[in-house]
């Protein structure tokens, strides 16, 4: 196997690169954490972030997206959120999930 030396100031292609998450770090610091992940095969890949006060974001993966566009995106998202107190959600939809009218009580 031939090896290349790496270039000054570039990574090898396929590499990953090392970015600086500073809002994702300052919420798991601050008791807080991160979900990547599957939730369903209607909703796809999400992830997330909160702490005990707030949840500052949910997103969900796009087409192509790399994993550490992701975390770029909720790392983005959450200064957002802290800056306005406003979750950046874009799994839920607006106005939040209305009663299917299916299993209403008949309490009077």
């Amino acid at each position: 196997m031939e090896r290349h030396p790496r270039r000054p100031g570039g990574h090898q292609s396929g590499g990953i690169i090392h970015p600086t998450f500073a809002n994702i770090e300052w919420v798991i610091a601050n008791h807080g954490s991160i979900t990547i992940g599957e939730v369903s095969a209607d909703v796809g890949c999400v992830a997330a972030a909160a702490d005990p006060h707030l949840c500052y974001a949910m997103l969900a993966r796009r087409e192509r997206e790399s994993l550490i566009d992701l975390m770029g995106r909720l790392d983005r998202a959450i200064a957002h959120a802290a800056e306005s107190s406003i979750t950046v959600d874009e799994i839920n939809p607006p106005g939040g999930f209305k009663p299917s009218g299916k299993g209403k009580s008949t309490r009077p």
